[in-house]
Parts: structure tokens; C-alpha cells; sequence
């Protein structure tokens, strides 16, 4: 059984989504606080799935800066888009 190790591409594509996925689901828990439905069942629940989304993938894109895995990423992306302009 072999791993693959993941591309810059698929790393880049994984820290936006994850990113935009948390940002997501902030914009929604601050769209229900202004419609002001937080403290009906419906709202509370909404929050919990919100807060929940924003835990998991918030917390993902956290990981990779604290880590060091999203500036590895950058500066593969970035080395490998150099050497395509050089050999153009």
C-alpha cells in the first residue's frame, strides 16, 4: 500500500475551501444574530451546526499555519509558477 503525497494544487484547493467553509458558516451565525432568530430552538440549533462547521474547518486551515504546511504550499506554488515563466 503506497501514500501519495498531495500537490501544492490540492493543498491550495483544500486551505481555500476550508477557508471559505468557516467563513461560511460566520457569515450565516452573523446573518441569524441581525435577523434576530438566535433564541428561538430553530436559531440555537442553527448555531450549533454553524459553530460546528466553523470548529472542523476553521480549525484545519489553523492546523496548516501552525504547522508550517500553508507556507510550504506557497512556496512550492510559487517556485513552481517561476520556473514555468523561466523556461517560457
Amino acid at each position: 500500500m503506497s501514500v501519495e503525497q498531495a500537490t501544492p494544487w490540492e493543498g491550495a484547493i483544500l486551505l481555500i475551501f476550508c477557508a471559505l467553509m468557516a467563513l461560511g458558516g460566520l457569515g450565516i451565525l452573523v446573518w441569524a444574530a441581525v435577523a434576530g432568530i438566535l433564541l428561538s430552538l430553530d436559531g440555537m440549533l442553527l448555531a450549533a451546526v454553524c459553530l460546528l462547521a466553523v470548529l472542523l474547518f476553521g480549525g484545519n486551515v489553523v492546523w496548516a499555519f501552525h504547522t508550517g504546511e500553508a507556507q510550504m504550499i506557497a512556496k512550492a506554488l510559487f517556485k513552481s509558477s517561476g520556473s514555468q515563466k523561466e523556461q517560457a
